[in-house]
């Protein structure tokens, strides 16, 4: 297969340099020019990739491959001779999705992603707005098109960029859904940065909880997105204690997880803690009844 090199470079917003093209890395702005593609016949798909950064090498091929839009056929073809694992090409499929609709979104300020939360008793802080929340104006859901709130995964060991969380929204603030996209396991949607969690970290598994738990006061705050994720939190080095968000309206699986990922911090010599309410199912059902 052989490909133009100022074709790829115009659809990466790059530009050729030599024998390779320099351009943004998956989910970095268009300043960046951190991915390198070099055209190659012989080569998988016709091109090699190097991240300056550190990206994830099958992640930087996949947003090559979607913004320069090879068939799915052809890419199927090809995948057939691969040696890579049948499942995973979907998966970093998923993940290219995911970021792509991440840098379609924009600053959920002044949109309905604000009726949303307030109608939650949640508001927006401008620390998130932008780099953690989004606002989408037409995200998939069901067969239709609809507005929705974004919020971004990322690897809680490397930070980078792996998954997204839709919450699909009517245009009067409504929830109809929520789904994830991409890799949520070992991920974390880090309402606070890795270097504001140097002593403790607070988890949650639901977003507009931790949300909740943030307005209250609790910092460091990340999201995981489900009891499994909560359950399998590894112990991260250069924090001392951890502290879940327990909740008690699922049937127990919360409060299993946070006792699995409690002992298993305090079996690596670490404090922790659960944080569970006496009424209602969340802390964000408390804030909401007590705002």
């Amino acid at each position: 297969m052989t490909l133009d090199p100022r074709a790829v470079a115009h659809a990466l917003a790059g530009e050729v340099t030599g024998c390779n093209i320099l351009a943004p890395g998956p989910g970095h702005s268009r300043a960046d020019r951190s991915l390198s593609v070099k055209m190659d016949s012989a080569a998988y798909q016709g091109f090699i990739v190097h991240s300056f950064a550190g990206d994830d090498p099958i992640v930087c091929r996949d947003h090559v491959r979607h913004a320069i839009r090879l068939s799915k056929h052809a890419h199927a073809r090809e995948r057939s001779t691969s040696r890579r694992p049948r499942r995973g090409p979907a998966k970093f499929d998923g993940i290219a999705l995911a970021l792509r609709i991440w840098n379609e979104a924009r600053d959920p300020r002044g949109t309905v992603v604000e009726a949303y939360l307030g109608s939650r008793e949640l508001r927006l802080s401008d620390d998130l707005c932008g780099e953690v929340l989004r606002f989408h104006p037409e995200l998939k859901f069901d067969g239709a098109r609809v507005l929705g709130m974004v919020a971004l995964f990322r690897d809680v060991a490397t930070n980078q960029p792996c998954g997204l969380h839709r919450t699909f929204l009517e245009s009067d603030g409504r929830k109809l859904g929520r789904r994830m996209l991409g890799r949520a396991k070992g991920a974390a949607i880090k309402l606070d940065a890795d270097e504001d969690a140097t002593l403790g970290l607070v988890i949650g598994e639901g977003l507009e909880t931790s949300l909740a738990a943030r307005l209250a006061g609790f910092r460091p705050v990340w999201t995981l997105g489900s009891a499994g994720a909560i359950a399998a939190f590894p112990v991260l080095p250069g924090i001392e204690a951890i502290t879940v968000l327990g909740e008690i309206d699922d049937g127990g699986a919360n409060r299993r997880a946070a006792q699995a990922c409690a002992a298993r911090w305090m079996a690596a010599g670490q404090e922790a803690f659960v944080i569970a309410p006496l009424t209602g199912g969340d802390l964000a059902e408390i804030w909401r009844e007590l705002a």
